[in-house]
């Protein structure tokens, strides 16, 4: 009897738990890049000149509903690809032979990435669209002990940079961590 490619996986995942943790790391990693791209090139921001890599492990999980809806595609393409085996081992017509076809649910793989991508790309696009409009995190930031306080939206952070938006000016501000004493604002 041959195994399956789900129950190699799980005996190789078995014995090496370990990989787990780094699948999760670069997925992670991946989801919070690709989101950071999508929502900091809204502002002519290039991330990748400011970010580093954990920087973007740290975005996925500072925008949990990006998770949220990597979750909800997955969730939705396995339904899909066990109601096609369903299909698969019933006698069905030609027209929806395709439907049961282990090509389908290889392909269907790709349109669960694809799906995911297009979700967060569409999330972060309208976090960024209410950022334009004023509708973001507003700071009030020190840049110095005593200087005078900008009072800006916030955008984001990575480990060494702050993005700054005046959404009256249409302005996009870059400074470093250590150029800034302080970043108050009212608790919601």
């Amino acid at each position: 009897m041959t195994d399956t490619p789900k129950s190699w996986l799980a005996a190789f995942l078995r014995e090496h738990p370990a990989l787990l943790v780094s699948a999760f790391y670069v997925a992670a990693s991946v989801i919070g890049m690709f989101y950071s791209w999508a929502y900091f090139r809204r502002f002519g921001i290039n991330v990748f000149n400011y970010a580093q890599i954990g920087d973007f492990l740290l975005a996925s999980l500072k925008e949990p509903f990006t998770w949220a809806l990597v979750v909800l595609a997955v969730l939705l393409v396995l339904t899909d690809n066990a109601s096609s085996r369903r299909v698969e081992r019933k006698e069905v017509s030609k027209w929806l032979s395709w439907y049961g076809s282990p090509r389908y649910r290889f392909v269907n793989n790709f349109v669960a990435v694809l799906m995911v991508l297009s979700f967060i790309y569409i999330f972060a696009d309208f976090r960024a669209a209410n950022a334009e409009a004023g509708e973001g995190k507003h700071v009030d930031v020190e840049f110095g002990e005593g200087q005078v306080v900008e009072s800006t939206i916030l955008l984001g952070t990575t480990g060494q940079f702050v993005f700054l938006y005046d959404a009256d000016a249409a302005r996009v501000d870059i400074h470093p961590i250590e150029g800034i004493h302080s970043i108050s604002f009212q608790a919601d």
